[in-house]
């Protein structure tokens, strides 16, 4: 059940639900009265004391309850619970004389639902249009980037026409609203929640539509069809946001606009293009929205602003809150198709955690995956399992890993932090030789601090020395390669003979080099303050 702080009348639900789905039986009190909170009826309500001690919600679903249980229900609530405390709708697929008076005598509107429509759609649409204010129903659209029905709407107040969006098996999502009068009969069955007529399914794919669909970006026009009773169409495919690679985005749905009373705008094909796009990343983000357990996870290891109840995670994951544990992530490789091969190695990753230890809990967060052991002292063992997964995942899935690992970690409450490290440390070590594919912080603090040390200097020009960019301006203008030639002597310690065979050159060459980048910049190799400072910045200069 949710109740929502304002209320609309029973008049704009209606218009919403469309005389498709819904009937208006009997309104004692009007179509006016005011409704904003809206719950299934189950068996507990109709079991509910009377009068209950506090305000029912203003419309219910009678869902799989019979009409002479549904019924009694009604009759008591007019007879024994105050006015002001009873629904004031019931939504109902059976609506008998006996329910239909029971309701008019308790002053409950009652109307009746077409058998074929799905409750969660019904459910869902109203809470939407309660939700946005007094008299929100159908003209105030929410945010369009999360809301599918807000979609529909202003797409068919945009082209003036009656929409729906479907799935990319012809199942409806979301519609706008219309009159009966104004939609055809595949219309109705849509948004009834069913897929329409096969015959007629059937029939856009020999016409090529769903190829089309399929295949182009762009709207595609539906001629009317008197064998099928319907009018002209438009239709756009909703295709993968943000694909590029070989492999062609997949089609996630289609957004329909059946011709009403009069002839669909000019700028119709536009509004669908910009339509597709924002219903796209609204079925993309659902399909891939996380579930409960996974946010629980991912809230634990500091994702989403943390804050979880240790003791009710740990007892709905059958854990201990407190010991020892470890948490390992695991990231991309220098592969191209990470991204496609990620939900694979998810799963993977998850089976091959399970054996390993059977209270872990594995998750994804962004392009890296994550597994905390509960309980777990041997930072060995951990890091001997992953290197194995890592091989195994290569071999399997062909997604290439690298690995850090924070162990021992103190118990649930501080997962996030051994996140935190453990993503400090994949950070900074992506250039580490890929023999060695699993690390910590103590194996490779110094590759880590140094990283950071860098990244320091480079966000502030402050800390910057101007006298490096008069070296790199000289190589610029001349071609004369001193900073790379400076470089390669001080990562041999002075060496020039190796230095020198290194770089291809004489080594006179490379002595006359070293002399006139030091005038240039006016330091004293023979000063260790100097030369260490030039070894840092020379390396900030290469890592950008």
């Amino acid at each position: 059940m949710k109740n929502v702080t304002h209320a609309i009348p029973l008049s704009d639900v209606l218009t919403a639900l469309t005389s498709s789905v819904v009937t208006l039986v009997d309104a004692p009190a009007g179509e006016d009265v005011l409704v904003g909170s809206v719950a299934f009826m189950d068996i507990d309500d109709l079991t509910m004391d009377m009068p209950p001690g506090r305000a029912l919600p203003e419309v219910y679903l009678q869902v799989g309850v019979g009409d002479d249980d549904a019924t009694r229900w009604v009759r008591d609530l007019g007879e024994r619970c105050p006015a002001e405390h009873r629904p004031r709708v019931v939504f109902s697929k059976s609506v008998s004389a006996r329910l239909r008076e029971a309701a008019h005598e308790s002053g409950i509107a009652l109307v009746e639902v077409h058998a074929h429509a799905r409750w969660e759609i019904v459910h869902a649409l109203i809470e939407r249009i309660t939700g946005h204010g007094p008299r929100a129903a159908v003209e105030s659209v929410p945010a369009l980037d999360t809301d599918l029905f807000g979609l529909a709407q202003s797409v068919g107040e945009s082209t003036g026409g009656l929409v729906t969006i479907e799935d990319d098996q012809s199942r409806v999502l979301a519609y706008s609203a219309d009159s009966t009068a104004s939609a055809d009969a595949v219309r109705r069955l849509s948004v009834l929640g069913r897929q329409g007529p096969a015959g007629y399914l059937h029939w856009l794919q020999r016409a090529g539509v769903f190829d089309r669909l399929r295949n182009s970006g762009e709207p595609v026009e539906v001629p009317a069809q008197p064998e099928w009773e319907t009018r002209r169409r438009l239709a756009i495919g909703i295709r993968e946001p943000g694909r590029d690679g070989p492999r062609a985005p997949a089609v996630l749905g289609t957004i329909w606009v059946q011709e009403a009373t009069e002839p669909l705008r000019a700028d119709s094909d536009r509004v669908l293009r910009g339509a597709a796009s924002i219903a796209a990343r609204v079925i993309w983000r659902t399909r891939h929205a996380p579930t409960t357990d996974a946010l629980l996870i991912q809230r634990l290891l500091g994702a989403h602003g943390g804050d979880v109840d240790l003791a009710a995670f740990a007892e709905t994951f059958a854990m201990a809150a407190d010991g020892q544990a470890a948490v390992v992530g695991f990231a991309p490789h220098g592969s191209k198709n990470a991204a496609a091969a990620l939900p694979r190695g998810t799963v993977t990753l998850r089976l091959h955690a399970s054996a390993f230890r059977q209270d872990c809990v594995t998750t994804r967060i962004g392009d890296r995956l994550y597994v905390l052991f509960p309980e777990h002292r041997s930072v060995d063992r951990v890091t001997s399992w992953t290197r194995q997964v890592i091989e195994q995942l290569a071999e399997g899935s062909g997604l290439t890993l690298r690995a850090a690992v924070a162990a021992p970690v103190a118990g649930l409450a501080d997962a996030a932090r051994a996140r935190a490290e453990v993503d400090r440390v994949l950070d900074r070590t992506a250039n580490l030789p890929a023999a060695e594919p699993v690390t910590t912080l103590a194996r490779s603090r110094t590759t880590v601090l140094l990283a950071e040390i860098l990244t320091l200097i480079a966000d502030r020009p402050q800390l910057r020395d101007p006298r490096l960019d008069t070296l790199v301006d000289y190589d610029t203008t001349y071609s004369a390669e001193l900073r790379a030639s400076l470089d390669t002597y001080l990562t041999h310690r002075g060496d020039v003979r190796a230095a020198a065979a290194e770089l291809r050159i004489h080594p006179n060459t490379l002595r006359y080099r070293i002399r006139r980048a030091t005038q240039l910049m006016g330091i004293d190799l023979g000063s260790a303050p100097d030369r260490l400072l030039l070894e840092i910045q020379l390396a900030v200069h290469r890592s950008g």
